[in-house]
């Protein structure tokens, strides 16, 4: 290479190098604006643990029902990281830095021969996911940007010049040379202009990512620990609001889309896309006009009160969005800053006055007791709490199901007994955005687990499960308690041999088997209730949509209070896939689930219920 040559070759990296930094300054500088986001920098060998699952390995990639696209994908993602010795290799190398040849030796043409399969493997991937995107339209992800067809035709020129270089040799080395480092040094500056920016922020965002769904920190409401200079703010009323982890979020996405195909509300027809609320963060980020509201700006109140809070979205995005970051605190300021626009008004009415959302006085709870003669939890003497919640305590179509309950526990010799005083989780007010709600709850019954020396709870409601074994640690002032859903308790008393059935009489049936979104998605419990059933002889047919990707059935969020109107809801979609299970029997583990899918088939039933009927009577 020329004196000359190298003087524009130098030109053009510096050339390339200040446009780019000149754009990631900008991003990096509205990221750094956001309100602080605590608790990303701790446990830092498991962040390290899931970099190297999701990032490296790719393995939210390659899960799903994309598995032939997350290959292709992780193809062209493997090429980059490879390529990046080569592409080092080949900047350094007109400075007569090269380290290559350092490292290889003799050994440096088996790795350009290696690196020339890796070439056309990347060009066979990015060529296939181009031809998906922008032939295959009816089955491919919007929008089709042009930016996103310049970068797929770049990646597809580099791995034509590179194999040019080393093998077909069809055009001159220096033509195919400058092509390649002229691609490169413009690389970045489409990267940073477009949702190909993920390439860069992925992996920090997974890196960062918390470790559960609806993971939220405590809103402090006693306004102490303030500077006088801090403004009160309630969630995210503001642009200026948004927290600095979920602007990365917007930066992030990749526009794939999957949050979207996997939302319940947006297969049934209704307004909520998640993909298009993070879109819309990042377009309103870029205008830096921060006293705009998110609502109306960044998503609609009608697109708000559908989520489900099912995470679905969040389950499934490759790239660690948070999406429960943004719902959560926009539920929050639409609810205690705002003061309108809830779906949940009623539900907190009947919450506050009554303790539970069926606006039923304790007598009723205390009556079901009673009749079904339930033990009172005795402090010191009884090892197990029963946790009824609400739907279980104040529902009469519920009885046989905590009547069936209260046997199991009883025949498989279990000390067991519910609290005189049990008030609402107060789950449903926080997701719908009532901090204020959830917390006097929250206080109300932690004073009463901790009076109560409770320190072992079995609950039928995985709402109740999730806030009580992950939320309620706020509140617990150190005070320990293990949460166990019942189906996972069952599951064992049968392994134990606590409980012993009867294979006969159910034998032959067929069920099938509805995973609830707190007890599966958020909590990975989808054996026991398996094993329960099968263990009884039945045939268990599973949905299409089951386990870790079942589709909500959309009582979560206070739905199973609330009226949604519209042509379709949540439920109804749900309920033709049971029917499509080819049964007539629906089995689940959730009270809400129960409620919201009862009449999809013949037969509904709680785990509970129907594991029952299969228990060896003693005689």
């Amino acid at each position: 290479m020329s004196t000359f040559e190298k003087l524009i070759f130098a030109t053009l990296i510096f050339i390339a190098g200040v446009l780019f930094f000149r754009e990631a300054i900008k991003v990096i500088r509205i990221i750094k604006l956001g309100k602080p986001s605590p608790y990303r920098f701790d446990r830092f060998g498991k962040r390290l643990w899931r970099f190297i699952r999701e990032v490296l390995l790719q393995r939210r990639v390659l899960s799903g029902r994309r598995l032939i696209v997350g290959l292709l994908h992780f193809g062209v993602f493997a090429g980059f990281v490879i390529f990046l010795f080569e592409t080092t290799n080949m900047f350094l190398e007109p400075f007569g830095l090269a380290y290559l040849p350092a490292v290889f030796g003799s050994a440096l043409p088996y790795f350009q021969r290696f690196m020339l399969v890796i070439s056309i493997i990347v060009a066979l991937c990015i060529t296939s996911l181009t031809f998906r995107r922008f032939v295959l339209v009816k089955i491919s992800p919007d929008p089709k940007s042009g930016k996103s067809a310049f970068v797929a035709f770049f990646i597809l020129l580099l791995m034509l010049t590179y194999i040019d270089i080393y093998w077909t040799k069809l055009l001159p080395v220096k033509l195919d040379w400058w092509t390649h480092i002229t691609i490169i040094a413009t690389f970045p500056l489409l990267i940073i202009r477009s949702k190909h920016l993920h390439l860069i922020l992925a992996p920090f965002n997974v890196f960062l990512r918390n470790f559960r769904l609806w993971e939220v920190e405590k809103l402090n409401l006693k306004f102490d620990n303030l500077d006088s200079t801090d403004a009160i703010t309630f969630g995210l009323e503001k642009l200026r609001d948004i927290s600095w982890k979920l602007r990365l979020d917007f930066f992030t996405c990749v526009e794939c889309k999957r949050c979207t195909d996997n939302c319940p509300a947006a297969q049934a027809g209704m307004d909520l896309r998640p993909s298009e609320f993070i879109t819309a963060g990042r377009k309103a980020l870029m205008t830096e006009k921060y006293d705009d509201p998110v609502i109306g700006t960044i998503i609609s109140e009608t697109s708000l009160g559908q989520c489900t809070s099912c995470m679905a979205c969040e389950n499934v995005c490759p790239v660690g969005i948070e999406h429960s970051q943004l719902l959560w605190g926009v539920k929050i300021a639409q609810t205690l800053a705002i003061g309108t626009g809830g779906v949940a008004t009623e539900f907190f009415k009947s919450v506050i006055n009554y303790n539970n959302p069926y606006s039923a006085r304790p007598e009723i709870r205390n009556a079901l007791i009673e009749e079904l003669n339930i033990p009172v939890y005795k402090k010191g003497e009884t090892k197990y709490t029963l946790w009824l919640g609400c739907v279980w305590s104040y529902n009469p179509d519920f009885k046989k199901v905590v009547e069936s309950t209260v046997k199991l526990l009883r025949q498989g010799g279990v000390s067991f007994g519910v609290l005189k005083q049990e008030k609402c989780s107060g789950h449903h007010s926080r997701r719908q955005g009532e901090e204020t709600q959830f917390q006097m709850l929250a206080e109300e019954n932690t004073a009463v687990i901790r009076e109560e020396a409770v320190t072992h709870i079995i609950t039928g409601c995985p709402h109740c499960y999730h806030t009580l074994k992950h939320e309620y640690s706020d509140f617990l002032q150190g005070h320990p308690i293990e949460v166990k859903h019942h189906s996972e308790f069952f599951a064992e008393l049968i392994c134990s041999g606590s409980l012993e059935l009867d294979s006969s009489i159910l034998s032959g049936g067929t069920a099938t088997f509805h995973d609830p979104c707190y007890l599966g998605r958020y909590e990975g419990i989808f054996n026991p209730p398996r094993d329960i059933i099968l263990s009884t002889g039945v045939i268990l047919k599973e949905m299409r949509n089951s386990k870790k990707y079942s589709y909500c059935c959309g009582g979560g969020a206070a739905g199973f209070t609330i009226e949604h109107k519209g042509e379709k809801r949540v439920d109804q979609v749900r309920k033709l896939q049971v029917v499509a299970a080819g049964t007539k029997t629906l089995i689940t583990a959730c009270p809400e689930c129960k409620l919201m899918l009862s009449g999809a088939v013949e037969n509904t039933y709680d785990i509970s219920e129907f594991l029952i009927t299969a228990i060896k009577q003693s005689h």
